[in-house]
C-alpha cells in the first residue's frame, strides 16, 4: 500500500510527543485486533513523520492499518461502565498525549480504569477511578474495531458474518431473488383468472374467452412450478453450504480457544452453546430468508391493490402497521422470557453432561436418587418458563389474528358498504380479487408473529456463540512463527507464573536448565509446581514472566502447533478416544506404518497385553475405554506419545496407574526411549527417577535443590525424607 503525505499533515507543527503519542496508541490498539504495524511502517506509509500527526488526522490513520474509527465526546456524568464492552480505546488527555484506555471495570462500587502509557517502556498501566479520570481526559474518545470486509472469513462471529456467508453464494443468491420476485408475479395469475372467470366468462357466457384463459392459465401454472421447484433448489443449496461453512468455523474457533477456557468452562454448557448454531441457521434460512423471499410479492400486489380502491388500500395498510407496531412492543417481553428458558435449559444440559461423565461416581457413591430429585427440580424450571414463554407468544398470535381478519373480512366488508352507499357498479370477480389479494399480502405480515420468537432466539443464540468464540485466541499461531526442528535442550530463566484467581504464584523466579538428550526428574510436594512447568512447555500458558528457551530460540517464537507436535506428553490420567488399538497409538501420527505401531508399543512395555487382546492391535476401543484396566490405557498412552518420535518426551505421573509388572517393564525400557530425546519425568514414585541424570526438587514455586539421586540423598532434606516415607518398609525390615 502506497499513498502521498497529506498536506495537513506536513504543514501541522504538532509536538513531537503528543503526535507520537498518538501513532503509539494507534499501534497498540492495532496489536489487540491482530493489526501489526509499527510506527515506522505508519510513517512510511504516509510519507511524513509520526510527530505531525494530530487528533483530527488519527481516523485516516486508523483507515489506513485497516481500523474503523469512531470518534466522541464524553459528557460528564456518563456511564463509563457502558465502555466496559468497548475497549481498548484511545483517550486524549489534557496534556495533548494520548493514552489506550485498555479495561473498565467495576471494584466496590467504584468505576476503575486501566490505561496503558504507549510511550513509556514496556506495558506501563494507570489504573484510575472515574473522578481522576475525568479531571484528566478532554473527553475525547477514539473507538476502534477491525475493519473486515463484508464476506470476509476473517470476521468475528455475529449476524453480519453468518449474513457474508450467505451473500458469498452472490450468483445463487441473485438467481434466488430472481425465482422468487418471478414467483411473486405468477401467484397473482390465479386471482386474475378466477376474477375474469366470474366478471367475464360467467356474466357474459363467453365461452371462447374460457378456452383461451384456460390455456394460458395451464401455460402460467407450468412456469409457476418450474420456479417454484428452482427456487428450493437453490434454497436447500444455500442452506447446505451454509450450515457446513457455519459449523467448520464454529469448530476451528473452538479450537483455538486456550485449554484455561475450557477448564473453567462446563462441557455441557459449551456443548448447548455449539448447538445454539442451529437456532441461527434455522431463522436465517428457513424462516428469515423465506419471510423475506415472499415478502418480494408485496412489490407487485401493493400497486395493484391501490389500482383497485385507494381508500381500501389505506385500511389495509393502517392494519398492516398495526401489526408490526404489537410485534415491536411485545418483543422486549419475550426477550426477557426466552433469557430465562434459554439459562434454564444451559443448566438442565449441563447437569446431564456432568452427570454422564460422572457416571461411575454417580453409581459407586450411589447417587441415583439424589441426582434425580436435582434433575426433578432443573426439568420442572425449565418447563415452568418454556410454559410462560409459550404463553407470550400466545397471546401475540391471539393479537394478530383479529388484526388478520379485518384485514380480509373486514375491508371487504367496508367495500360492499362502500359501493352501497355510493350506489355504484360492482362487480363480484373484483371483490374477491382484492380480498385474495388482500390475503397475499397479509401472509408474510402473519408470519411474523412465528418470526417474532424465532428472531428472538437467534439473537440470544447469535450472542451466546460471540461470547463463546470470540474471546482471546492461543497465541502462537502465524504465518512468522518458527517451524523449527527441536533438538532438546531446555531452559528456564526468572520463569514466574500465576494461575487465574489465585494469590501466590505457582512458578517464582524458576531458573534451570536441561540438557539435550538427558532424563530430567522433577519432584516435590503437590502444589508445588511440577505439572506446571510441562504446561508452560506445551504452551498451554503464555502469560507467564521470564523466559523459556527451546535449542536457545524463546519458545514464543515458535508455532504453538509445532511445538506440541514435537513434544510427547504422557499424564496421570489419560483420554484414549473410541477405536482400534492401532489408531489409538497413531493418533498423532495418522500415517504412521504398523511397524511403527508394534515399535512404539513395544517401547511402552504394551505389546505384551495387547497380543492376548479378542482381535490384537485391531481391537475396538470403547468410549472412555471402559474395556481396557487403567494400567492397559497408560501404556497405550505412552505409546501414543511415542509415535512420533518427539525429541522431548513429558511422563506427568506416568506410571501411577500401572501395576508393579507394567511398571517395571516401562522403567526397563526407559533407557531405550530416551534413547535420542530429551525426558522429563515428573513422579511421586522416587524409584523411577533413580536413572535420571538430574532430578529437580521444587517447594512451594522455587528451586530447593538440583542434582543426581546420590546427591540429593546427602544434601536434601525434602528429598531424604520423601525417600525414607516410600521405603520405609524397607527400613523396618533391617
Amino acid at each position: 500500500m502506497t499513498t502521498t503525505a497529506p498536506k495537513q499533515l506536513a504543514a501541522r507543527e504538532t509536538p513531537a510527543p503528543v503526535g507520537r503519542s498518538l501513532v503509539e496508541a494507534l499501534v497498540i490498539v492495532g496489536r489487540h485486533h491482530d493489526q501489526v504495524w509499527s510506527t515506522e511502517r505508519i510513517e512510511r506509509v504516509l510519507g511524513a513523520p509520526a510527530s505531525s500527526v494530530g487528533w483530527s488526522d488519527l481516523e485516516r490513520v486508523a483507515s489506513l492499518i485497516g481500523l474503523r474509527s469512531s470518534v466522541t465526546k464524553l459528557k460528564a456524568g456518563y456511564g463509563l461502565l457502558r465502555l466496559k464492552k468497548l475497549p481498548p480505546s484511545i483517550v486524549l488527555l489534557k496534556s495533548g498525549l494520548a493514552m489506550v484506555l485498555v479495561k473498565v471495570e467495576e471494584a466496590e462500587g467504584t468505576v476503575v480504569l486501566t490505561l496503558q502509557d504507549p510511550l513509556a517502556a514496556g506495558d506501563a498501566m494507570v489504573r484510575l477511578d472515574a473522578i481522576r479520570f475525568e479531571a484528566a481526559c478532554t473527553g475525547d474518545i477514539m473507538f476502534l474495531k477491525r475493519d473486515y470486509p463484508f464476506e470476509s472469513d476473517a470476521q468475528p462471529f455475529g449476524l453480519r458474518s453468518v449474513a457474508g456467508r450467505i451473500f458469498q453464494s452472490r450468483t445463487i443468491v441473485r438467481d434466488l431473488l430472481l425465482a422468487s420476485f418471478m414467483l411473486g408475479l405468477l401467484s397473482a395469475s390465479p386471482i386474475v383468472f378466477w376474477r375474469l372467470l366470474i366478471d367475464r366468462v360467467l356474466f357474459y357466457n363467453a365461452s371462447n374467452t374460457m378456452v383461451v384463459l384456460c390455456i394460458a392459465m395451464v401455460i402460467l401454472v407450468t412456469f409457476e412450478t418450474a420456479f417454484a421447484w428452482l427456487k428450493r433448489h437453490m434454497s436447500q443449496n444455500i442452506v447446505r453450504r451454509i450450515d457446513v461453512a457455519l459449523w467448520n468455523k464454529l469448530f476451528d474457533e473452538l479450537l483455538k480457544l486456550p485449554i484455561s477456557f475450557f477448564e473453567r468452562s462446563q462441557t455441557g454448557v459449551i456443548t448447548r452453546d455449539m448447538f445454539e448454531l442451529t437456532k441461527i441457521r434455522n431463522f436465517l434460512t428457513d424462516q428469515l430468508f423465506g419471510v423475506a423471499l415472499d415478502s418480494l410479492i408485496l412489490i407487485v400486489f401493493i400497486p395493484v391493490l391501490f389500482l383497485f380502491s385507494v381508500k381500501l388500500t389505506l385500511i389495509v395498510l393502517a392494519l398492516c402497521a398495526l401489526i408490526c407496531v404489537w410485534i415491536v412492543v411485545m418483543l422486549p417481553v419475550l426477550h426477557v422470557k426466552n433469557q430465562r428458558v434459554f439459562r434454564a435449559e444451559g443448566n438442565k444440559g449441563a447437569f446431564l453432561v456432568e452427570t454422564l461423565h460422572g457416571i461411575r461416581t454417580v453409581k459407586s457413591l450411589s447417587l441415583d436418587d439424589r441426582r434425580r430429585r436435582e434433575w426433578d427440580v432443573l426439568v420442572a424450571r425449565a418447563a415452568n418458563l418454556r410454559y410462560d414463554e409459550s404463553s407470550t407468544v400466545n397471546l401475540i398470535s391471539t393479537v394478530l389474528l383479529p388484526l388478520e381478519r379485518l384485514m380480509t373480512s373486514g375491508v371487504i366488508a367496508v367495500a360492499v358498504y362502500l359501493a352501497i352507499t355510493s350506489h355504484e357498479q360492482v362487480y363480484v370477480g373484483a371483490l374477491f380479487a382484492f380480498m385474495m389479494l388482500t390475503m397475499r399480502v397479509a401472509a408474510p405480515l402473519m408470519q411474523l408473529s412465528g418470526l417474532i420468537q424465532a428472531y428472538d432466539e437467534a439473537r440470544t443464540a447469535v450472542e451466546t456463540i460471540r461470547a463463546l468464540v470470540n474471546q482471546p485466541k492461543e497465541s502462537g499461531r502465524s504465518s512468522l512463527a518458527l517451524h523449527t526442528p527441536l533438538t532438546g535442550r531446555i531452559e528456564f530463566r526468572d520463569v514466574t507464573f500465576s494461575y487465574p484467581g489465585s494469590l501466590t504464584p505457582a512458578l517464582d523466579k524458576l531458573t534451570f536448565t536441561i540438557p539435550q538428550g538427558t532424563i530430567f526428574g522433577i519432584v516435590g510436594r503437590s502444589g508445588s509446581g511440577k505439572t506446571t512447568i510441562t504446561r508452560l512447555l506445551q504452551v498451554l500458558h503464555s502469560d507467564y514472566l521470564g523466559m523459556i528457551r527451546i535449542d536457545g530460540i524463546n519458545l514464543s517464537q515458535f508455532d504453538v502447533d509445532h511445538v506440541r507436535s514435537s513434544i510427547g506428553v504422557v499424564l496421570q490420567d489419560n483420554f484414549l478416544f473410541s477405536g482400534t488399538v492401532a489408531d489409538s497409538i497413531r493418533a498423532a501420527c495418522p500415517g504412521a506404518s504398523f511397524d511403527q505401531v508394534v515399535r512404539a508399543a513395544r517401547l511402552a512395555g504394551a505389546e505384551e497385553f495387547i497380543e492376548r487382546l479378542p482381535d490384537g492391535y485391531n481391537t475396538f476401543i470403547f468410549e472412555g475405554s471402559a474395556n481396557l484396566s487403567g494400567g492397559q490405557r497408560q501404556r497405550l498412552a505412552i505409546a501414543r506419545a511415542l509415535i512420533n518420535d518427539p525429541k522431548v518426551l513429558i511422563l506427568d505421573e506416568a506410571t501411577s496407574a500401572l501395576d508393579a509388572e507394567s511398571e517395571a517393564i516401562v522403567n526397563a525400557n526407559l533407557l531405550n526411549i530416551a534413547n535420542g530425546r530429551t525426558v522429563i519425568i515428573i513422579s511421586h514414585r522416587l524409584s523411577s527417577l533413580v536413572q535420571a541424570d538430574s532430578i529437580l526438587v521444587l517447594e512451594r514455586g522455587l528451586v530447593y535443590d538440583n542434582g543426581p539421586h546420590e546427591d540429593l540423598l546427602d544434601r536434601c532434606d525434602i528429598y531424604r525424607n520423601l525417600w525414607d516415607q516410600q521405603h520405609r518398609h524397607l527400613n523396618l525390615k533391617k
